[in-house]
Protein backbone atom coordinates (compact mmCIF):
# COMPACT_ATOMS: atom_id res chain seq x y z
CA UNK A 1 0.00 0.00 0.00
CA UNK A 2 2.79 2.56 1.10
CA UNK A 3 4.35 1.69 -2.58
CA UNK A 4 1.40 2.19 -3.80
CA UNK A 5 1.09 5.63 -2.47
CA UNK A 6 4.29 6.62 -3.48
CA UNK A 7 3.73 5.89 -6.60
CA UNK A 8 1.33 7.88 -7.05
CA UNK A 9 2.35 11.14 -5.32
CA UNK A 10 5.50 10.25 -7.51
CA UNK A 11 3.36 10.03 -11.11
CA UNK A 12 1.57 13.27 -10.26
CA UNK A 13 5.08 15.11 -9.74
CA UNK A 14 6.66 13.69 -12.63
CA UNK A 15 3.70 14.88 -14.82
CA UNK A 16 3.32 18.26 -13.68
CA UNK A 17 0.38 18.40 -11.20
CA UNK A 18 0.49 18.61 -7.49
CA UNK A 19 -0.10 16.30 -4.59
CA UNK A 20 -1.78 17.56 -1.43
CA UNK A 21 0.58 15.70 1.48
CA UNK A 22 -0.26 16.21 5.31
CA UNK A 23 0.55 19.39 6.85
CA UNK A 24 2.62 19.57 10.15
CA UNK A 25 1.50 19.99 13.07
CA UNK A 26 0.89 23.62 14.59
CA UNK A 27 2.03 23.23 17.83
CA UNK A 28 5.29 23.76 17.63
CA UNK A 29 7.07 27.72 16.61
CA UNK A 30 8.60 26.90 12.66
CA UNK A 31 11.97 26.74 13.10
CA UNK A 32 14.26 27.73 9.84
CA UNK A 33 17.29 26.50 9.17
CA UNK A 34 19.99 26.61 6.94
CA UNK A 35 19.97 23.93 3.96
CA UNK A 36 22.34 23.87 1.31
CA UNK A 37 21.10 23.88 -2.31
CA UNK A 38 20.10 20.16 -3.32
CA UNK A 39 20.72 18.12 -6.68
CA UNK A 40 16.81 18.01 -7.92
CA UNK A 41 15.28 14.21 -7.21
CA UNK A 42 14.90 12.16 -10.37
CA UNK A 43 11.47 10.80 -10.58
CA UNK A 44 11.82 9.57 -14.18
CA UNK A 45 12.00 5.59 -13.16
CA UNK A 46 8.71 6.38 -10.28
CA UNK A 47 11.05 3.95 -7.70
CA UNK A 48 10.32 1.36 -9.80
CA UNK A 49 6.21 1.80 -9.05
CA UNK A 50 5.62 1.84 -12.45
CA UNK A 51 7.50 0.13 -15.40
CA UNK A 52 9.48 2.18 -18.11
CA UNK A 53 8.03 2.97 -21.54
CA UNK A 54 8.53 5.09 -24.40
CA UNK A 55 5.43 5.97 -26.66
CA UNK A 56 6.94 6.69 -30.47
CA UNK A 57 4.15 8.88 -32.36
CA UNK A 58 3.95 9.74 -35.70
CA UNK A 59 3.85 13.43 -36.46
CA UNK A 60 4.95 15.89 -39.36
CA UNK A 61 7.98 16.73 -38.11
CA UNK A 62 8.93 12.59 -37.31
CA UNK A 63 8.51 9.93 -34.84
CA UNK A 64 8.72 11.56 -31.54
CA UNK A 65 9.89 9.35 -29.02
CA UNK A 66 7.72 10.12 -25.80
CA UNK A 67 8.48 9.28 -22.15
CA UNK A 68 5.42 7.23 -19.94
CA UNK A 69 6.58 8.25 -16.36
CA UNK A 70 7.41 12.27 -17.12
CA UNK A 71 6.07 12.91 -20.21
CA UNK A 72 9.14 14.34 -21.72
CA UNK A 73 9.91 13.98 -25.39
CA UNK A 74 13.11 12.21 -25.76
CA UNK A 75 13.89 12.44 -29.11
CA UNK A 76 12.28 13.28 -32.43
CA UNK A 77 13.61 10.53 -35.95
CA UNK A 78 12.71 12.86 -39.18
CA UNK A 79 11.12 11.01 -41.57
CA UNK A 80 9.24 11.26 -44.97
CA UNK A 81 6.72 10.30 -46.65
CA UNK A 82 4.68 7.11 -45.16
CA UNK A 83 5.59 6.38 -41.97
CA UNK A 84 5.60 2.72 -39.91
CA UNK A 85 7.04 2.35 -36.47
CA UNK A 86 7.71 -1.47 -35.17
CA UNK A 87 8.46 -1.45 -31.19
CA UNK A 88 8.88 -4.48 -29.33
CA UNK A 89 11.22 -4.28 -26.03
CA UNK A 90 14.12 -2.25 -26.67
CA UNK A 91 13.93 -3.00 -30.39
CA UNK A 92 12.53 -0.10 -32.06
CA UNK A 93 11.83 0.22 -36.32
CA UNK A 94 11.35 2.83 -38.21
CA UNK A 95 9.82 2.65 -42.09
CA UNK A 96 9.58 5.54 -44.26
CA UNK A 97 9.55 6.78 -48.15
CA UNK A 98 12.22 7.91 -49.73
CA UNK A 99 12.37 8.54 -53.30
CA UNK A 100 14.72 5.18 -53.85
CA UNK A 101 11.89 3.08 -52.22
CA UNK A 102 11.07 2.61 -48.71
CA UNK A 103 13.88 3.04 -45.78
CA UNK A 104 14.35 0.78 -42.66
CA UNK A 105 15.79 2.28 -40.09
CA UNK A 106 16.85 0.27 -36.31
CA UNK A 107 16.91 2.81 -33.58
CA UNK A 108 18.82 2.91 -30.66
CA UNK A 109 15.69 3.52 -28.19
CA UNK A 110 17.76 5.45 -25.01
CA UNK A 111 19.12 7.88 -27.49
CA UNK A 112 17.30 7.88 -30.86
CA UNK A 113 20.78 6.91 -33.00
CA UNK A 114 20.15 5.18 -36.32
CA UNK A 115 22.00 2.28 -35.74
CA UNK A 116 21.46 0.69 -39.00
CA UNK A 117 19.51 1.93 -42.30
CA UNK A 118 18.38 -0.55 -44.95
CA UNK A 119 16.85 1.06 -48.42
CA UNK A 120 14.69 -1.91 -50.54
CA UNK A 121 14.74 -0.06 -53.78
CA UNK A 122 11.31 0.10 -55.59
CA UNK A 123 9.57 -1.17 -52.90
CA UNK A 124 6.53 0.02 -50.72
CA UNK A 125 4.83 -0.99 -47.59
CA UNK A 126 1.09 -1.46 -47.56
CA UNK A 127 -0.77 1.28 -46.93
CA UNK A 128 -2.23 1.04 -43.42
CA UNK A 129 -3.15 4.26 -43.28
CA UNK A 130 -1.81 4.79 -39.49
CA UNK A 131 1.51 4.53 -37.96
CA UNK A 132 1.42 0.93 -37.61
CA UNK A 133 0.60 -2.67 -39.23
CA UNK A 134 2.93 -2.99 -41.70
CA UNK A 135 5.89 -3.83 -39.35
CA UNK A 136 6.33 -6.52 -37.13
CA UNK A 137 8.66 -7.77 -34.56
CA UNK A 138 9.33 -11.95 -34.35
CA UNK A 139 9.78 -13.18 -31.17
CA UNK A 140 11.05 -16.14 -31.50
CA UNK A 141 13.96 -14.86 -33.75
CA UNK A 142 13.68 -10.98 -33.06
CA UNK A 143 13.99 -10.18 -36.83
CA UNK A 144 12.37 -7.42 -38.87
CA UNK A 145 9.19 -8.38 -40.43
CA UNK A 146 7.92 -5.88 -43.20
CA UNK A 147 4.83 -6.31 -45.18
CA UNK A 148 5.36 -5.36 -48.77
CA UNK A 149 2.68 -4.35 -51.22
CA UNK A 150 3.62 -6.67 -54.54
CA UNK A 151 0.53 -5.51 -57.33
CA UNK A 152 -2.51 -8.06 -56.07
CA UNK A 153 0.03 -10.19 -53.39
CA UNK A 154 1.44 -9.10 -50.06
CA UNK A 155 4.92 -10.22 -49.10
CA UNK A 156 6.39 -10.76 -45.36
CA UNK A 157 9.57 -9.78 -45.67
CA UNK A 158 12.21 -10.88 -42.97
CA UNK A 159 15.24 -9.07 -42.18
CA UNK A 160 18.28 -9.77 -39.41
CA UNK A 161 17.32 -7.72 -36.14
CA UNK A 162 20.46 -5.28 -35.71
CA UNK A 163 22.29 -5.35 -39.40
CA UNK A 164 18.54 -4.60 -41.13
CA UNK A 165 20.47 -7.82 -43.42
CA UNK A 166 17.38 -9.66 -46.22
CA UNK A 167 16.67 -12.71 -45.26
CA UNK A 168 14.37 -13.60 -47.88
CA UNK A 169 10.67 -13.97 -47.71
CA UNK A 170 8.80 -15.39 -45.00
CA UNK A 171 5.45 -15.96 -47.23
CA UNK A 172 3.13 -14.32 -49.26
CA UNK A 173 -1.14 -14.30 -49.10
CA UNK A 174 -3.67 -12.71 -51.83
CA UNK A 175 -4.60 -10.10 -49.04
CA UNK A 176 -3.57 -8.01 -46.23
CA UNK A 177 -3.93 -4.95 -44.21
CA UNK A 178 -1.95 -5.33 -41.11
CA UNK A 179 0.88 -7.43 -39.95
CA UNK A 180 1.16 -9.37 -36.46
CA UNK A 181 3.66 -11.55 -34.80
CA UNK A 182 3.42 -13.22 -31.63
CA UNK A 183 5.07 -16.33 -29.84
CA UNK A 184 5.97 -18.70 -33.12
CA UNK A 185 3.25 -17.45 -34.96
CA UNK A 186 2.88 -14.29 -37.74
CA UNK A 187 -0.29 -13.54 -38.84
CA UNK A 188 -1.45 -11.11 -41.88
CA UNK A 189 -5.22 -9.40 -41.21
CA UNK A 190 -7.67 -9.01 -44.53
CA UNK A 191 -9.58 -6.53 -42.84
CA UNK A 192 -12.36 -6.17 -46.31
CA UNK A 193 -12.60 -10.17 -46.45
CA UNK A 194 -12.45 -11.00 -42.69
CA UNK A 195 -9.62 -13.55 -43.39
CA UNK A 196 -6.73 -14.04 -40.94
CA UNK A 197 -3.55 -15.61 -42.99
CA UNK A 198 -1.67 -17.71 -40.69
CA UNK A 199 1.86 -19.17 -40.43
CA UNK A 200 3.33 -21.23 -37.66
CA UNK A 201 6.72 -21.76 -36.96
CA UNK A 202 7.97 -20.52 -40.60
CA UNK A 203 6.02 -23.16 -42.50
CA UNK A 204 3.54 -22.37 -45.07
CA UNK A 205 0.65 -19.73 -44.70
CA UNK A 206 -2.73 -20.55 -44.85
CA UNK A 207 -5.74 -18.97 -44.20
CA UNK A 208 -8.73 -18.81 -41.38
CA UNK A 209 -12.03 -17.26 -41.48
CA UNK A 210 -12.91 -15.14 -38.53
CA UNK A 211 -16.21 -15.43 -39.11
CA UNK A 212 -17.38 -12.03 -38.38
CA UNK A 213 -17.48 -10.70 -42.04
CA UNK A 214 -15.51 -7.49 -42.61
CA UNK A 215 -12.91 -6.60 -39.92
CA UNK A 216 -12.28 -3.26 -38.67
CA UNK A 217 -9.55 -4.07 -36.23
CA UNK A 218 -7.20 -7.02 -35.40
CA UNK A 219 -4.51 -7.72 -33.01
CA UNK A 220 -1.40 -10.68 -31.72
CA UNK A 221 -0.81 -11.62 -28.20
CA UNK A 222 3.08 -12.19 -27.00
CA UNK A 223 2.12 -16.55 -27.25
CA UNK A 224 0.59 -15.98 -30.38
CA UNK A 225 -3.53 -15.44 -29.22
CA UNK A 226 -5.33 -13.85 -32.37
CA UNK A 227 -8.10 -11.51 -31.72
CA UNK A 228 -10.24 -10.23 -34.59
CA UNK A 229 -13.17 -7.39 -34.18
CA UNK A 230 -15.95 -5.97 -36.45
CA UNK A 231 -17.64 -2.89 -36.07
CA UNK A 232 -20.41 -3.80 -33.90
CA UNK A 233 -18.30 -5.18 -31.50
CA UNK A 234 -18.66 -8.71 -31.93
CA UNK A 235 -14.88 -10.75 -31.50
CA UNK A 236 -13.72 -13.55 -32.76
CA UNK A 237 -10.52 -14.98 -30.84
CA UNK A 238 -7.94 -17.70 -32.39
CA UNK A 239 -5.86 -19.36 -29.66
CA UNK A 240 -1.96 -19.71 -30.16
CA UNK A 241 -2.06 -23.11 -31.15
CA UNK A 242 -5.36 -23.14 -32.61
CA UNK A 243 -7.16 -22.77 -36.43
CA UNK A 244 -10.77 -22.61 -35.48
CA UNK A 245 -11.85 -19.16 -34.00
CA UNK A 246 -14.00 -18.71 -30.84
CA UNK A 247 -16.89 -16.22 -30.97
CA UNK A 248 -16.72 -13.62 -28.90
CA UNK A 249 -20.80 -11.67 -28.45
CA UNK A 250 -20.18 -8.17 -27.60
CA UNK A 251 -21.47 -7.40 -23.89
CA UNK A 252 -22.61 -4.10 -24.43
CA UNK A 253 -24.11 -1.79 -27.15
CA UNK A 254 -20.97 0.07 -28.28
CA UNK A 255 -18.66 0.42 -31.59
CA UNK A 256 -15.95 -1.51 -31.78
CA UNK A 257 -12.70 1.95 -32.35
CA UNK A 258 -11.22 1.25 -35.94
CA UNK A 259 -7.98 -0.49 -35.03
CA UNK A 260 -8.84 -0.38 -31.68
CA UNK A 261 -7.33 -4.32 -30.09
CA UNK A 262 -4.33 -3.99 -28.69
CA UNK A 263 -2.07 -6.72 -27.40
CA UNK A 264 -0.70 -6.20 -24.01
CA UNK A 265 1.48 -8.35 -21.52
CA UNK A 266 -1.90 -9.79 -19.70
CA UNK A 267 -3.87 -9.79 -23.14
CA UNK A 268 -5.61 -7.30 -24.91
CA UNK A 269 -6.99 -3.64 -24.19
CA UNK A 270 -10.18 -3.05 -26.45
CA UNK A 271 -11.28 0.41 -27.32
CA UNK A 272 -15.40 0.88 -27.85
CA UNK A 273 -16.86 3.86 -28.35
CA UNK A 274 -19.90 4.28 -26.48
CA UNK A 275 -22.96 6.89 -25.28
CA UNK A 276 -21.11 6.91 -21.76
CA UNK A 277 -20.29 10.39 -20.65
CA UNK A 278 -16.62 9.92 -19.10
CA UNK A 279 -13.72 7.85 -20.76
CA UNK A 280 -12.95 4.94 -18.03
CA UNK A 281 -12.80 1.55 -18.05
CA UNK A 282 -15.95 -0.67 -18.94
CA UNK A 283 -15.22 -4.24 -18.33
CA UNK A 284 -12.54 -6.65 -17.51
CA UNK A 285 -13.54 -10.47 -18.79
CA UNK A 286 -10.76 -12.78 -18.99
CA UNK A 287 -8.36 -11.51 -20.76
CA UNK A 288 -9.84 -8.40 -22.34
CA UNK A 289 -10.45 -5.25 -20.81
CA UNK A 290 -12.32 -2.84 -22.35
CA UNK A 291 -12.04 0.83 -22.68
CA UNK A 292 -15.19 3.49 -22.99
CA UNK A 293 -14.44 6.17 -25.24
CA UNK A 294 -17.03 8.47 -25.32
CA UNK A 295 -18.58 9.10 -28.62
CA UNK A 296 -21.27 11.80 -28.16
CA UNK A 297 -20.12 15.62 -26.89
CA UNK A 298 -17.02 14.36 -25.91
CA UNK A 299 -16.15 13.22 -29.68
CA UNK A 300 -12.62 14.52 -29.11
CA UNK A 301 -11.72 11.74 -27.03
CA UNK A 302 -11.88 8.54 -30.03
CA UNK A 303 -8.42 7.27 -30.85
CA UNK A 304 -7.27 8.57 -34.32
CA UNK A 305 -4.74 5.65 -35.55
CA UNK A 306 -6.07 2.81 -33.75
CA UNK A 307 -4.90 1.95 -30.06
CA UNK A 308 -1.54 0.29 -28.83
CA UNK A 309 -0.68 -1.49 -24.99
CA UNK A 310 2.36 -1.96 -22.77
CA UNK A 311 1.84 -3.40 -19.35
CA UNK A 312 -0.70 -1.57 -17.32
CA UNK A 313 -1.11 0.85 -19.83
CA UNK A 314 -3.07 2.12 -23.33
CA UNK A 315 -1.93 4.17 -25.80
CA UNK A 316 -3.66 6.87 -28.19
CA UNK A 317 -4.32 9.73 -30.06
CA UNK A 318 -6.97 11.59 -30.50
CA UNK A 319 -5.32 13.19 -33.82
CA UNK A 320 -3.93 16.16 -31.31
CA UNK A 321 -2.92 14.77 -27.97
CA UNK A 322 -0.54 11.85 -26.87
CA UNK A 323 -2.61 9.88 -24.37
CA UNK A 324 -2.43 6.84 -22.04
CA UNK A 325 -4.74 5.00 -19.83
CA UNK A 326 -4.16 3.12 -16.82
CA UNK A 327 -5.78 -0.50 -17.44
CA UNK A 328 -6.07 -1.71 -13.95
CA UNK A 329 -7.04 2.42 -11.87
CA UNK A 330 -8.45 3.36 -14.81
CA UNK A 331 -6.49 7.47 -14.54
CA UNK A 332 -6.26 8.57 -18.01
CA UNK A 333 -3.71 11.85 -18.64
CA UNK A 334 -2.54 13.95 -21.63
CA UNK A 335 0.73 13.16 -22.26
CA UNK A 336 1.47 16.07 -24.40
CA UNK A 337 0.02 18.18 -27.11
CA UNK A 338 1.00 18.13 -30.46
CA UNK A 339 0.66 19.88 -33.70
CA UNK A 340 0.40 19.09 -37.23
CA UNK A 341 -2.39 17.55 -39.52
CA UNK A 342 -0.54 13.87 -38.23
CA UNK A 343 -0.48 12.64 -34.77
CA UNK A 344 -0.56 8.82 -35.16
CA UNK A 345 0.21 6.31 -32.58
CA UNK A 346 3.52 4.30 -34.00
CA UNK A 347 4.35 1.91 -31.40
CA UNK A 348 5.51 1.20 -27.35
CA UNK A 349 8.62 0.18 -26.39
CA UNK A 350 10.55 -0.02 -23.23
Amino acid sequence: MRRLFLGAVLLILACGGAATLPTPSQSAPARTVDVAPSTPIDVTDMMGAFPAATFFVVTDDGVKAIAVLNHVIKYTIPTTGAVQVAAAGNQIYIADEVNEGTRLRWIDQAGGTVLATRTEPSRRLVATGIGHGALAVEPTSSRLLALFADGDKRVVEAYEASSLRPLGKRFESFCGDRLFAGGSRVVVACLATGEIVISDNGVKAFPVQAGLGVLVAAAVSGDGTTLAGRGDGTLARIGATAVAPEKIEPFRPARLAPDGIAANDAGFAIALLTADVALGISELRGQLRYISFPAGDRIKEIPVGGLLSRGQFAFWSNGREARHIDLQQGFAETMTVLTGARVLPGGVGQ
